[in-house]
């Protein structure tokens, strides 16, 4: 994965040892740099606070092969992450298939529960003032708690009065003028709102000693087989 600055960075482990900071990771499709845009954004708000380490991947063709997702070194970072934020365009009411994909190539991990308990927002651009942005925000909330993670909305809200996630327009003009700067504050108030509580999620774990009930031979810790293989 790559960092804020979309250079590249160490592991997820490394980031976190060096850091002893929870961390923060972005993934995200963009496909004319208008969605990139909205990812740095998000980007500058999580590392606003320096309570948390931030990387981002941005989804490129090489993560595929034909239609199926091939990059387990960035799901296998994503499980060492506290917090994961996504972010695509949205197409035709919902998220862009690059990111579906990413989406699907999970699902080996949700019988396995590896996600569970960590920190999910999402963001997205479009041409018009909706055009089902919603549903796009609404598709990776559903995707969080298949995942049993905590979903976490933007607090200031936007111009465009959404509320389930950082949402900006624009159609062809170029990624330096659009997203706005008022959606990419959005984007970025998003992003501290995600730092911050995963920090204190962070905190609250370091500060308490594990319970009997959290061992996982204890029955109230046995998670449900789910059947993913249809």
């Amino acid at each position: 994965m790559s960092s804020a600055n979309s250079q590249p960075t160490a592991s997820a482990t490394e980031l976190r040892s060096a850091t002893y900071r929870p961390l923060v990771s972005i993934v995200y499709h963009s496909g004319s740099g208008h969605t990139a845009e909205m990812a740095h954004a998000v980007a500058r708000g999580v590392s606003s606070g320096g309570e948390v380490a931030v990387a981002q991947h941005r989804i490129v063709d090489e993560d595929f092969k034909g239609s199926r997702w091939l990059n387990e070194e960035v799901l296998r970072q994503l499980d060492e992450s506290d917090a994961i934020i996504l972010g695509s365009p949205t197409y035709m009411g919902s998220v862009s298939a690059q990111l579906k994909a990413f989406m699907d190539a999970t699902s080996s991990r949700c019988p396995e529960r590896k996600w569970v308990d960590k920190i999910a927002a999402a963001f997205t651009v479009s041409a018009h003032p909706s055009g089902d942005k919603l549903t796009m925000l609404m598709t990776c909330s559903v995707f969080a708690m298949q995942h049993g993670m905590f979903w976490v909305g933007v607090a200031e809200g936007s111009s465009l009065g959404i509320f389930l996630g950082a949402a900006g327009r624009a159609t062809n003009e170029p990624p330096s003028e659009m997203p706005s700067a008022e959606d990419k504050m959005t984007g970025e108030l998003l992003g501290r709102r995600v730092a911050k509580l995963t920090a204190r999620l962070h905190s609250s774990r370091v500060s308490t000693p594990p319970t009997t009930e959290d061992s996982p031979e204890h029955p109230s810790s046995r998670k449900t087989q789910l059947v993913l293989g249809v």
